[in-house]
């Protein structure tokens, strides 16, 4: 009600109220939805928090059930926090599991003169978490029994194009001044940004303002337009302004002028300050 009627210091409140609840397993990754779509800064940390402290949440029927931007998300932040090997395997088992039970859910819903392969369904939906899986860091034992060997899951040869296509991408960090951070992940089709990126230091001159930052660099906008549509939960976006400057904006105040580069996914909570750094990893 708050949000509808745009009552801002009731839904703080509503948001420090959800901040302290103690929170369970059973309806984490519901909570998450509700904070993603609301924009509840203080809810949403506490329940990373007790996600990054709970993983058996990642084993659970909830997370098998959750929506893909949520999984997005989580699989996001908790590939750029943990890099053991046992923790990846995990993450990649995980994201199989959910992945698969998506491709049984498109089975179910078919008519019966329709069919599904199921190998193409469950590789279809994992292909927008690869780039954030590094196979390279998992023991090559797991990388033999689970992601090769496996035939329903992939041959030889479609490993190596995964590989590939997990190349493919590079991950953008911006980091502010309190510690807090937000990842995304961009072609290689853009290159020239990544290129970019790089040219941007640390000290450049950046502008910022509540729901907006830019670094004071800018290039010609890419000849194509972006394939990328805005969608809710997604808080933050990278961009270029219609000026030429690259930065992240809120989605909230994102225009059609604006060129849409990568979804941003906050480590925790994420606020605009001065002094942010951009960086690619």
């Amino acid at each position: 009600m708050s949000e509808y009627y745009q009552i801002s210091h009731l839904k703080e409140l509503c948001d420090k109220y959800l901040s302290k609840i103690e929170l369970d397993l059973s309806s984490i990754l519901e909570v998450l939805e509700i904070c993603n779509k609301y924009s509840l800064i203080k809810a949403k940390e506490a329940i990373t928090n007790f996600i990054f402290q709970n993983f058996t949440i990642l084993k659970s029927n909830e997370f098998l059930k959750a929506n893909k931007l949520v999984i997005k998300e989580i699989v996001t932040v908790f590939a750029t926090k943990q890099q053991s090997n046992k923790y990846l395997e995990n993450l990649f088992i995980c994201v199989y599991k959910w992945s698969k039970n998506q491709a049984n859910i498109k089975k179910q819903q078919l008519s019966n003169n329709e069919t599904l392969n199921m190998n193409d369904a469950i590789k279809a939906e994992m292909l927008e978490f690869l780039p954030f899986i590094e196979f390279k860091k998992m023991g090559s034992s797991f990388l033999r029994k689970f992601v090769v060997q496996k035939g329903f899951l992939f041959t030889d040869d479609e490993f190596a194009d995964i590989l590939e296509y997990s190349k493919s991408y590079f991950k953008v960090k911006i980091t502010n001044n309190l510690g807090q951070s937000i990842f995304g992940v961009l072609s290689k089709e853009n290159k020239d940004t990544m290129e970019f990126i790089k040219t941007i230091s640390h000290s450049e001159s950046v502008n910022y303002y509540n729901f907006y930052i830019f670094w004071n660099l800018k290039r010609r906008l890419p000849s194509t337009p972006s394939l990328l549509k805005k969608r809710d939960g997604v808080s933050w976006y990278l961009i270029y302004f219609c000026d030429g400057y690259i930065g992240v904006k809120h989605f909230s105040k994102i225009t059609v002028h604006d060129y849409l580069l990568a979804e941003m996914f906050a480590e925790r909570s994420f606020e605009i300050t001065e002094n942010s750094k951009i960086e690619i990893e």
